[in-house]
């Protein structure tokens, strides 16, 4: 899974919660500042990448996501930790 791939998944599911459309998400987009999103939204798109990388990700790492790098890393760390075990 590349960090594209990842990245891609997270826009759509941007997409999906918001209606924004995919090529109006900047890649590195803030998702408070960039993109408007309350904390409901937040959790909705987490929880969509979750499900789609079957993933857990725990509620404190959730609170520190601030924008799209931020989840592609912490879904990269949960998908290396679920390979390895």
């Amino acid at each position: 899974m590349t960090t594209e791939d990842i990245r891609a998944q997270i826009k759509q599911s941007i997409s999906t919660v918001t209606g924004i459309e995919v090529a109006d998400i900047p890649d590195s987009a803030a998702y408070r500042d960039d993109l408007g999103l309350d904390s409901l939204s937040i959790l909705e798109v987490a929880i969509n990448v979750e499900f789609h990388y079957k993933v857990e990700v725990p509620e404190e790492e959730l609170k520190e996501i601030r924008n799209i790098d931020d989840t592609i890393a912490v879904i990269q760390r949960h998908l290396q930790a679920k390979a390895a075990a």
